[in-house]
């Protein structure tokens, strides 16, 4: 499993509705609002599926940028396939 945090940069009229629908997104947890931003984790299988998750939400409307803040991928079998 792969967790990575991330804020995501919003339109500020945009914010609310993004993290509304954030949650709807397979993976994505919001953990709070801070004026623009929203706060989110991203659980994936791998570290190439986080990445199109996050690259989705750079797409969404109202968002302006979506800034990776920490990656844990030790467990991510396309990275370590020995489990190694």
């Amino acid at each position: 499993m792969v967790i990575s945090s991330l804020v995501v940069e919003t339109v500020p009229e945009y914010t609310e509705a993004v993290a509304a629908e954030l949650p709807g997104l397979a993976g994505v947890e919001v953990h709070g609002i801070e004026g623009y931003k929203v706060v989110i984790t991203i659980e994936a299988p791998t570290v190439d599926e986080s990445h199109d998750i996050a690259d989705g939400i750079s797409r969404m409307t109202g968002v302006i940028g979506v800034d990776l803040i920490y990656l844990n991928f030790e467990d991510d079998p396309t990275i370590y396939p020995d489990g190694v």
